[in-house]
């Protein structure tokens, strides 16, 4: 049972009801605070502090979500547990259940997540389609003047209710910008971030350096993929990612592979007969 998976005195505080979900990095559970009733979402991340990678990730995911859980489009935290082994760790966060709606439940969406929505064909209606984007600007919005990059913008990281309410989750990958000077010479930022398909072209290509454009590249695949029923560009590999692209988007001129700083990228674009 569930109840095995988890701490003793976590589940003295928390009654849980079902599993949301389980990956290689933790499990989700959705689960009711005995003190107070309230329900919430518990998130057990496996290992927490493993390494620097996954130990920058998890400070990085409490953070910024203390920071900017207020907005009404954000997921909210609410808490964190130490695990008796010192290792694993408990995120308590919001729990996107069903609100009140007067729209029957045949023409709304249910509580999950855009990608789980999007797979079952023909739920969402324009007036949801523009609402959920709506609200995914909005959240970019409210980062990006924060000088914060979420990089892992993709279906599955957008909650919503049975009234279309979003709320962006898992801050595992942002990065803040605060501190770094601007322009290329001043970052140096991974390349692996989000998702291969939501993927922006100078991530792919191995860019030092980019701004909040790349979240506005993930939206846009996002759109594209709500308003097409499948991925806008659902590449097997980074080269073939690329090639999708460029069957889509004119190549960049050799100005903007030089702003990419890396030699890296103008080779690959040269091989795909681009440059």
């Amino acid at each position: 049972m569930c109840s095995a998976e988890v701490d003793a005195h976590v589940a003295q505080r928390f009654l849980l009801k079902r599993r949301l979900g389980k990956g290689a990095y933790g499990i989700v559970w959705k689960a009711v605070d005995r003190r107070t009733g309230e329900v919430v979402a518990i998130k057990k991340i496996f290992d927490a502090f493993r390494d620097r990678t996954d130990a920058q990730r998890t400070f990085r995911e409490v953070t910024l979500l203390q920071e900017f859980g207020d907005h009404p489009n954000i997921v909210r935290f609410l808490d964190v547990i130490r695990a008796e082994n010192d290792r694993d760790l408990y995120l308590v966060l919001e729990f996107m259940g069903p609100g009140l709606t007067r729209r029957p439940a045949a023409s709304r969406p249910p509580d999950t997540d855009l990608n789980a929505v999007i797979a079952k064909g023909s739920l969402l209606k324009d007036v949801h389609k523009r609402y959920i984007f709506y609200q995914l600007l909005r959240a970019a919005r409210f980062l990006h003047a924060g000088r914060v990059i979420h990089r892992d913008l993709k279906p599955s990281n957008v909650l919503l209710d049975a009234r279309c309410l979003v709320k962006l989750c898992d801050f595992g990958l942002a990065r803040s910008l605060g501190g770094l000077p601007e322009g290329p010479e001043g970052q140096a930022l991974t390349e692996y971030v989000a998702t291969r398909w939501y993927r922006a072209p100078e991530v792919l290509l191995s860019s030092s350096w980019y701004t909040p454009g790349v979240d506005m590249w993930s939206l846009g695949c996002i759109l594209g993929e709500m308003l097409r029923g499948k991925p806008l560009f659902p590449g097997r590999s980074t080269l073939h990612q690329l090639e999708l692209i460029l069957q889509t988007v004119p190549p960049p001129a050799p100005e903007d592979l030089l702003a990419f700083g890396s030699g890296y990228g103008a080779s690959v674009l040269q091989h795909l007969g681009a440059g």
